[in-house]
C-alpha cells in the first residue's frame, strides 16, 4: 500500500476554496479532460456515488465516506475502475485557514496498485492526478488556464480495456 500526500499553499480564503472543493459533482471542472468527460451523481451526502466516464481513463466510480464541513475535509474511495492503474484507493481532501490569510488545500491519498505495475510507477501517477486536482481548484477560482502535469499512465484503464476486446 502506498501513501500520498500533496499540499498546496494559495492566498485564496479556505471558505473560497471550501465552497468550490466541497460538492461530489464538481470534481470534472478541475482536471484534465474534465471538459469531454461526464459525470452523473447518485445521492447526497456520505453514502453518495458518484459515475465518472473519463475521456482519458474510462470509467470510475467513487463513494463519497466522510464530509465534515467544519473541518472542511472529505472522503471517498474507489468502488469501481482502476484510474491509473490503482485497484483500490482512499483520498481525504481538506482545506486549513493559514494565521496570516489564504489556505493549504491537502489531498492525502492511499492506494494498491494493480499487480501488473510497479506501485512506485501508480503512486507517483496518484500525486501527479492530486496535485492536477489542487492546481484546477485554484485556477478556476481565479478565473486562470490551469496548468497540468503530465500524468503517467493516464490512460492505463483505457489501454487495458482495449487489449482485452482484441
Amino acid at each position: 500500500m502506498i501513501e500520498v500526500n500533496v499540499e498546496r499553499e494559495t492566498d485564496l480564503s479556505a471558505a473560497v476554496v471550501w465552497e468550490e472543493i466541497r460538492h461530489f459533482d464538481r470534481v470534472l471542472k478541475w482536471i484534465p479532460g474534465g471538459e469531454t468527460s461526464s459525470i452523473e451523481v447518485k445521492g447526497e451526502g456520505v453514502g453518495a456515488v458518484r459515475d465518472i466516464h473519463l475521456s482519458t481513463q474510462g470509467y470510475v466510480q467513487h463513494r463519497l465516506v466522510a464530509f465534515d464541513p467544519e473541518q472542511r475535509s472529505f472522503s471517498y474511495t474507489l468502488t469501481a475502475g482502476k484510474p491509473i492503474g490503482m485497484q483500490d484507493y482512499v483520498v481525504v481532501a481538506s482545506v486549513t485557514p493559514k494565521d496570516r490569510g489564504g489556505c493549504v488545500i491537502r489531498w492525502f491519498g492511499r492506494m494498491t496498485a494493480d499487480t501488473s505495475l510497479d506501485e512506485q510507477v501508480v503512486g507517483a501517477a496518484l500525486a501527479v492526478a492530486l496535485g492536477n486536482m489542487t492546481s484546477g481548484v485554484v485556477a478556476r477560482l481565479k478565473g486562470q488556464q490551469p496548468v497540468f502535469s503530465s500524468q503517467p499512465n493516464e490512460d492505463w484503464q483505457l489501454r487495458q480495456s482495449t487489449s482485452r476486446h482484441q
